[in-house]
């Protein structure tokens, strides 16, 4: 995100929009909520507090954006920092919550709000369930917003009542859309004439061989099957390229300008930057990294571009996105170079593929208007606060 991270010498004129330590897992829909709260009020001053702050996956320009250290959770040390800052909103998170500055912020006339993916296990060992210091703190927020079933239960049991608890599921986390040349796109797409392809995304040199055996089974059922081959590092395209036309493959190399013929088998693109063309034309992605165990690039990108996802076990790195597309039915699981093939093969059929791609897209696309919901609220909070 543009702002820099430098605490500036006064309070920046205008609202003061504060979120506080957003655990890592939520920095995405931070940053989206961030986003969209700027393009909705321009005036708006944002101050992020902790270790990081969330970084700006949007590319949009928001220089009203500060970040320092938290304040200590003291009431000396929440005296000085409202003091200073004078936030108008202040959003936190369980796992970060800070009790007594959260308390004196609502004093001051601050409006408060929770966002809650799960609750902490410290908040049950430390307050008993319904116990009265949790209920008075959590009285204080305007909205809280529960992304689970689970933890707006919890929420309910602690106390908080009908009026304040929003059951809002998974926020945004901006478009995962990756872009392209249209132009490029559209020359690509003729020259391929119709022929069925997958993708394979950032792969790593030991799933290559897997990759390119499930390949060689998949045209003996479809003969004119193209595989987009984009390696982890673009370096190892042209030493790739050479080693598949010594095995007997017919391939194209991106960077040498190369484009897939009607003879081309496999198409090595090794260009930075050109990932968003190749979801574009394959309609079967399969995520590298995954059967490596080193994970790999965010399945979100597939999934917002209409791709049918399969994937290996290793989902680490993008757990959350997993989860909720394996949840979803909107991915494949393989563990091997059968699996793999044996997917491929059967998303060739268009009907399976469009399932699997519809269901993936709503996924990926899913959030968006939880996390307006939370950005109207908040303006109104806004424009209560001003006409006080």
């Amino acid at each position: 995100m543009a702002g820099g991270g430098q605490e500036p010498a006064a309070r920046p004129e205008g609202p003061v929009v504060w979120l506080h330590a957003p655990p890592p897992a939520e920095w995405p829909a931070a940053a989206e909520l961030i986003r969209m709260l700027h393009a909705e009020r321009q005036g708006l001053t944002f101050l992020v507090t902790g270790d990081d702050a969330p970084p700006n996956r949007t590319g949009a320009r928001m220089p009203a954006l500060h970040h320092c250290a938290a304040p200590r959770d003291t009431a000396r040390g929440a005296a000085d920092f409202l003091a200073a800052w004078r936030p108008d909103i202040c959003i936190f998170y369980p796992e970060t919550l800070p009790m007594t500055t959260a308390a004196h912020a609502h004093a001051r006339g601050s409006t408060l709000f929770l966002i809650a993916r799960d609750l902490p296990e410290a908040w049950r060992r430390r307050w008993r369930l319904g116990s009265g210091m949790i209920r008075r703190l959590l009285r204080r927020f305007d909205r809280i917003y529960a992304q689970t079933r689970q933890g707006a239960d919890q929420l309910r049991a602690m106390g908080v009542s009908s009026v304040q608890l929003s059951p809002c599921g998974p926020l945004s986390e901006g478009s995962a859309v990756l872009r392209c040349s249209e132009a490029e796109r559209e020359v690509l797409a003729r020259l391929m004439g119709g022929r069925p392809a997958w993708l394979a995304a950032c792969t790593r040199p030991t799933e290559e061989p897997v990759i390119i055996a499930a390949h060689a089974r998949g045209i003996r059922q479809a003969h004119r099957l193209l595989l987009f081959l984009v390696p982890d590092d673009p370096a190892r395209g042209p030493a790739l390229a050479q080693h598949l036309r010594d095995e007997g493959w017919v391939v194209a190399l991106r960077s040498d300008d190369e484009e897939p013929e009607s003879e081309t088998q496999i198409q090595i693109a090794d260009t930075e930057g050109e990932l968003g063309l190749w979801l574009r034309l394959a309609p079967i992605t399969f995520v590298g990294g995954t059967l490596a165990g080193e994970g790999g690039p965010d399945p979100y990108h597939a999934a917002a571009l209409g791709s049918a996802i399969v994937h290996g076990p290793a989902t680490d790195t993008h757990a959350a996105h997993f989860q909720r597309l394996a949840a979803a039915r909107a991915t494949r699981l393989v563990r091997d170079e059968r699996m793999l093939a044996e997917a491929v093969a059967d998303l060739l059929s268009p009907d399976r593929a469009a399932k699997m791609a519809s269901a993936a897209w709503e996924v990926s696309t899913d959030g968006a208007m939880a996390t307006d919901r939370i950005v109207r609220r908040m303006l109104e909070a806004l424009d209560l606060a001003g006409a006080r």
